[in-house]
């Protein structure tokens, strides 16, 4: 539940002072029911919150591959340094989900990190540098963003992911306090045109 972003639109109302979340051993025996139960065929889905805050993230995904489980992670991509992002090749890491909501203003305004969108692009360069993940860069659109998406494919049109997925504002966690950002009939016509 830990982030280090403070997104005006977070479902989760994720921050920097809630705890860590279950005992790593916790989260390993669960793995290990689920392994007796239904297998390895399942995709572990590991979101937040920032996944990466989590203190015992690689010793868990390591864990996770040495089971046989593929997985894949949403990240807001700011931690994504080079060696983490070897890291994560080397703990298996299959697939990624990156958040980028605007340019560079619109985008750091949103996350509430100053920098975040220059952190964030640099996180998702990081990743297509080690070539061997499925990379996907959503962007969750509002009424006021909207306005950005042509801008915005230009920018991931240049680069080496592989899907651009644009996701409406939910009006749950946050953003349930700024109606006003929420998309109408006309925003919805508009992305789908």
């Amino acid at each position: 539940l830990k982030c280090n972003e403070h997104c005006f639109h977070c479902g989760s109302s994720c921050g920097g002072n809630l705890p860590d979340g279950l005992p790593v051993e916790k989260y390993k025996s669960l793995l290990d029911e689920v392994k007796e139960n239904f297998g390895t065929k399942a995709l572990i889905a590991v979101t937040g919150g920032e996944p990466l805050l989590y203190p015992n993230f690689f010793e868990l995904m390591e864990y996770t591959q040495e089971l046989g489980f593929k997985w894949g992670m949403t990240s807001n991509g700011t931690l994504i340094t080079k060696e983490v992002a070897h890291h994560l090749k080397e703990a298996g890491m299959k697939s990624i989900s990156l958040s980028i909501d605007g340019l560079p203003e619109t985008h750091d305004r949103y996350r509430g990190l100053k920098d975040a969108y220059r952190l964030g692009m640099e996180g998702i360069q990081n990743l297509i540098d080690e070539d061997c993940f499925n990379i996907m860069v959503t962007t969750v659109v509002n009424h006021e963003n909207i306005d950005e998406l042509d801008a915005l494919f230009d920018v991931f049109d240049g680069m080496d992911i592989n899907e651009w997925r644009l996701t409406g504002i939910e009006p749950i966690g946050r953003a349930e306090k700024v109606p006003d950002m929420l998309l109408t009939a006309d925003d919805n016509r508009r992305i789908m045109e």
